[in-house]
């Protein structure tokens, strides 16, 4: 019995050497939307935060996004203002644990679930929008409590007859020619969509096709979904209708006009940054 528990304290005393004081923790660390690598925080920084900056001015909106370590004291937080014709929103969000600033994205985008009161174009009935990177369902309706129910999911879908081609990105990456590929259409969605806009301070021309409703062919649900400018939509009726070799535009919002980001509202947009994640953060 003695030297059981003689052993148990020695391996407890090799234990309690060979382990430090204390962890570092490991957050995700890019700058201004640069690529992100993983971080060892320094003493003091027990949080990993990330930061989002979103500018809006008339037609145009840029965002930034910063993640990194943070000191302990620091909270969730957002701060929205006017300056001028901009409007600038600032959100961060702070966590305590190995790398959970890291974006838990499927494809794209988060998988969000939204509840509420509202209005919609097309309303009431569906708006909806879906190809074989995404699917957005809204929809609408007019009578106390009618939005419960299950989440709809696209598998649930029945397919509807109409295939439309597919892709998401640009000439190069996305939406190749090898990379377009027609779907099975599935609800409400039998309308073929090709949407293209730009995107980001490098102002590139992104393109997007998919199955649509036709409530959906609007610009402004094109523009909020994938964070576009200068959108142009274009929907049309009978499979294959979107194909990009044929280059037919049945609606449209207007073609986009590329053009360079003003530089005023980029270089704001850099120095809102810079504060927010420099000033504000670590003083």
């Amino acid at each position: 019995m003695g030297r059981l528990l003689l052993l148990l304290l020695r391996l407890l005393l090799g234990v309690l050497i060979c382990t430090p004081a204390s962890w570092a923790l490991i957050c995700l660390h890019c700058r201004s939307n640069g690529p992100c690598q993983v971080e060892t925080c320094a003493a003091g920084q027990d949080l990993c935060r990330t930061t989002v900056i979103r500018v809006w001015k008339v037609d145009e909106e840029l965002e930034m996004v910063e993640k990194g370590c943070a000191h302990t004291e620091k909270s969730n937080r957002t701060m929205s203002y006017r300056m001028g014709s901009e409007i600038i929103s600032l959100t961060e969000t702070v966590c305590g644990s190995n790398l959970c600033n890291k974006p838990t994205r499927t494809n794209w985008r988060d998988e969000r679930h939204t509840r509420g009161c509202g209005f919609l174009p097309g309303c009431p009935g569906p708006t909806s929008f879906h190809n074989n990177l995404t699917f957005h369902y809204l929809r609408c309706c007019n009578s106390t409590k009618c939005n419960g129910g299950p989440v709809i999911e696209l598998k649930n879908l029945p397919p509807n007859g109409v295939q439309c081609y597919s892709c998401e990105g640009n000439s190069t990456h996305g939406c190749s020619s090898s990379e377009n590929s027609l779907i099975d259409c599935r609800g409400p969605m039998n309308q073929c969509l090709e949407a293209t806009g730009t995107k980001g301070m490098e102002n590139k021309t992104i393109t997007v096709r998919g199955c649509a409703t036709a409530s959906w062919c609007q610009d402004s649900h094109m523009a909020d979904t994938f964070s576009l400018t200068r959108v142009s939509v274009s929907c049309c009726e009978g499979s294959g209708c979107n194909d990009p070799a044929s280059d037919i535009h049945y609606r449209s919002g207007g073609a986009p006009q590329p053009g360079p980001v003003p530089l005023s509202l980029a270089s704001t947009l850099l120095v809102i940054l810079r504060l927010w994640g420099g000033v504000f953060l670590w003083t």
